[in-house]
């Protein structure tokens, strides 16, 4: 082990085992070779012990980014609508349908009364507007490279 203390303290736990379980050990025909393998035994479930300390220290570290993301999860997901509430109310309806929602071209077209190609150039002034709106906001427009 690295840490003297938590050596020590293997040890000292050993002797207390020892000692209270004093008379189980007088069947013991090599104490020395015992004690040994006591310590090894001990030395390898303090580490088992730590291993699980750091584990839960990792988890607890997980939590408190999970929280930060949150956070700025809830900012970022702020600006995107305030982004798209400036957009043209035409564009802004086109674009919900098409990226939000996963519709087609042509179903987008049958609902609102107009044609695929004004769905297609509504869509793309949509994502043109958006760009410009969220150029300071890089996460945010590496989302809309994939739209």
């Amino acid at each position: 082990m690295k840490d003297n203390f938590a050596a020590e303290e293997v040890v000292e736990n050993v002797m207390l085992q020892l000692w209270e379980n004093r008379l189980k050990f007088e069947k013991v025909n090599d104490v020395k070779s015992y004690l040994y393998t006591m310590v090894k035994n001990g030395s390898v479930s303090a580490l088992k012990q730590k291993q699980k300390n750091v584990k839960l220290d990792e988890s607890i570290s997980e939590e408190v980014l999970e929280f930060d993301f949150n956070i700025l999860e809830e900012e970022v997901y702020s600006v995107l609508i305030e982004a798209l509430n400036s957009l043209p109310e035409k564009c802004k309806e086109v674009f919900e349908l098409s990226c939000l929602e996963g519709m087609k071209y042509k179903d987008i077209a049958e609902q609102l009364a107009i044609s695929v190609n004004t769905v297609k150039s509504q869509r793309a002034r949509a994502i043109e507007l958006l760009k410009e709106k969220l150029k300071n906001h890089s996460e945010l427009l590496f989302i809309l490279l994939f739209l």
